[in-house]
């Protein structure tokens, strides 16, 4: 049976208090009750969750949650007996359907942005935590849109937005777990997830314009204008990905709330959830509730990268699972909860509009009817399954995203007779294609984070590849080209894809200097897949430019392989060649000491520092300089360095490799034990080709250099 619906109506009455009302299937009761909370402790409570308050600890604030959640559901349940009475009776009835909890606020005044997802029963804990409890705030409406007929596949839009000048989100990141939780239902084509290329409200307009989505997925900041009174999102603006614009609830429900066939948005960004109580449009959320969208998925707090990551991750393979969207989002809250164990769980909300939640129909699509010419094909062919099975699948899929009643997928297509096969058909042959249907590959979206990355900072590449033709293509191999130079940089496989299908993934690297990098993406370079357009969109550029006005800063904990270093490991000396510098000891008089290792060590605070090793060489072989030949000249030079022993480091800019021509000495005092910075940022009028570090007497831990650009 399905799950009994507990309706909670929260309005604020004249005189300062709040009239509740609990509507169930057992009975109705009202309660006029005061506020849960004083002006004052509301704002307490509210500066802990939002993270606001320092030095709160992880179990102040679970002590925070339990204090609060327990006044909610006093002021709710459990100080009117009748309310107490329903509530328990509801339950009882309920049994192991358990209950789904509707919450509207919408008339609740101050009460309106309480963060009620921490409501908690003392004898269930909290609520919204449980399978057997979801909590929904329910907009109550007059007219709502019918299910909508939808032929498969079911399409996500996904819009990320990421220009400068805000807090860096991990997006790639999320936008990775979202291709892992739906790989098996893109692969058998009944959804699919499109990365917007620009994030830009023109661009939105466009994609709507072009064709159907399902499904609205935004990725990125959002904020809420206090004085304006309205929620924003942070876009793109369309002459510089790079900078940020800020987009009003209003034009984002104009766009989306107009755009017939979406039925659900999810809007994974910091407090998009907030708004004030005088403008139902003024949250993002309830603006695209009131504007019609059915059901919307938004954050009440600032959200942090892990619990964001862990909530979409779950929340996206609970979809796949079959399972309604409500449960979807109880087992993103649990996923935060278990992975990143604070009470960032209760950040996301769920808002519906409609009723029963049914947002798609699929039963008068051609496309999804029952046949009687059921066939079962081999592994090799489920591209040719019986369309009643992809309706059986799809079914699950939309009824876990809409909310359908898990008794509406029970039905079974009528009985039919299964022809056999004649005896001449060959079941486990490949299918032969349609006449002159081919898949297409197609590089369909690259784009870096950040847009431009320091010398030796490691970026993320994210590109789309997408199949544009009419048949499904085989396994097909990619490369990814850093440079002219840097040819097959990186390389993988990707599986098969269907028609229509994409595929996304993303590649990590760091450029060794500065300057502009012409990379390029190829598929299919051997001609594995034969496609209808062989070469002129298997290949995409993209410049990446290495910021010309950031100082290369290398603190040795990372290898340019974009690996860790770890205590002990040997520095070889063409180890950081790729970043275009050497580092040996300065042995140009020593032929003995041209063999001594350089080390990585650990520091007291877990960094990673290098240093000379008399290891199978003259034990004075550790005392000579450090030496750093560079491939390309540099502006300026500062070094960190310690010591065991008091003294002076001499750090000695030189003109060229030999080290025949200085440029430039500094010496620093070092302190035993404490770390020297020497150098500075000064115009020299050649540049800088060799770096020569010395401690002296004593031998000298490495633990920083950075380089000017020239």
């Amino acid at each position: 049976m399905p799950p009994i619906s507990l309706a909670f109506d929260v309005s604020s009455l004249p005189d300062g208090r709040f009239r509740v009302t609990l509507t169930s299937p057992v009975g109705t009761a009202s309660a006029d009750v005061p506020a849960p909370f004083t002006p004052q402790e509301a704002d307490d409570f509210h500066a802990i969750f939002s993270r606001q308050r320092e030095g709160v600890t992880r179990a102040q604030a679970a002590a925070a949650a339990r204090d609060y959640g327990g006044r909610l559901f006093d002021f709710l349940v459990r100080k009117h007996e009748a309310i107490n009475q329903i509530y328990t009776a509801s339950l009882t009835q309920a049994g192991a359907d358990g209950v789904k909890l509707r919450l509207s606020v919408e008339r609740a005044g101050e009460l309106e942005d309480s963060a009620w997802e921490f409501l908690r029963d003392p004898q269930r804990d909290f609520l919204a935590l449980s399978r057997q409890s979801p909590l929904i705030r329910y907009t109550a409406q007059f007219s709502t849109r019918p299910a909508l007929p939808v032929k498969l596949p079911l399409r996500v839009l996904v819009m990320i937005s990421a220009p400068e000048g805000y807090e860096a989100l991990d997006t790639e990141g999320e936008w990775k777990r979202l291709n892992e939780a739906t790989a098996e239902l893109q692969a058998r084509n009944l959804l699919v997830l499109e990365r917007m290329d620009s994030a830009t409200l023109i661009a939105l307009q466009r994609k709507l314009r072009s064709r159907d989505y399902h499904v609205f997925h935004f990725i990125g900041h959002s904020t809420f204008d206090a004085l304006a009174g309205q929620g924003l999102l942070v876009f793109e603006t369309e002459q510089d990905n790079g900078r940020a614009q800020l987009i009003s609830a209003g034009s984002l429900s104009r766009e989306i709330g107009e755009e017939g066939s979406i039925r659900l948005v999810a809007l994974n960004s910091c407090k998009s959830a907030q708004g004030v109580q005088e403008d139902a449009f003024a949250g993002i959320a309830s603006s695209l509730v009131a504007r019609g969208i059915p059901a919307v998925v938004a954050m009440q707090f600032e959200i942090t990268d892990a619990a964001a990551q862990a909530f979409a991750e779950e929340f996206y393979r609970t979809i796949a699972e079959g399972l309604p969207i409500e449960s979807a989002v109880s087992e993103g809250r649990r996923a935060i909860a278990n992975r990143v164990q604070n009470i960032e769980w209760a950040t996301p909300i769920l808002y519906m509009r409609g009723d029963d939640g049914v947002l798609f129909d699929t039963g008068t699509s051609d496309a999804t009817k029952p046949r009687t010419d059921r066939v079962l094909l081999p592994d090799t062919s489920r591209q040719r399954l019986a369309p009643w099975w992809i309706a059986g699948a799809a079914l699950i899929i939309l009824g876990a995203v809409a909310g359908i009643a898990v008794s509406r997928l029970g039905q079974e297509p009528p009985a039919t007779p299964t022809p056999t096969l004649p005896p001449t058909v060959d079941i486990n042959a490949t299918p032969t294609l349609l006449p002159g249907a081919l898949p297409d590959l197609a590089v369909t979206s690259i784009r870096n984070t950040p847009r431009n990355p320091a010398p030796g900072q490691v970026f993320r590449l994210s590109i789309g590849i997408t199949n544009q033709g009419d048949a499904p293509s085989s396994d097909f191999e990619y490369s990814w080209d850093a440079s002219p130079r840097q040819r097959n940089a990186v390389t993988g496989e990707i599986d098969g894809l269907p028609p229509g299908a994409s595929r996304s993934f993303t590649i990590s690297f760091a450029y060794g200097w500065w300057g502009t990098y012409e990379s390029v993406v190829n598929v299919d370079d051997l001609n594995v897949v034969r496609e209808r357009d062989e070469r002129e969109n298997n290949r995409r550029d993209q410049a990446i430019t290495v910021d010309p006005d950031t100082p290369f800063d290398i603190d040795f904990s990372l290898l340019p392989t974009i690996e860790l270093s770890e205590p002990g490991m040997l520095a070889s000396r063409d180890q950081f060649v790729p970043w275009n510098m050497v580092f040996e000891v300065a042995s140009d008089e020593r032929a003995d000491c041209v063999e001594t290792p350089i080390v990585f060590v650990a520091l007291p605070d877990d960094d990673i520092a290098i240093q000379a090793e008399a290891d199978g060489v003259p034990d004075d072989c550790a005392l000579l300089p450090f030496s750093i030949a560079l491939r390309q000249p540099v502006g300026s030079v500062q070094a960190e360095v310690f010591g065991i022993n008091d003294g002076d480091a001499v750090l000695i800019l030189y003109a060229d490799l030999a080290g025949t021509r200085e440029l430039l000495r500094f010496t620093g005092a070092i302190s035993a034990g404490s770390p020297v910075l020497i150098g500075d940022v000064v115009d020299l009028s050649e540049g800088i080709r060799r770096i020569d570090i010395s401690g002296g007497s004593q031998r000298l831990t490495l633990t920083r250099l950075t380089l000017f650009p020239p």
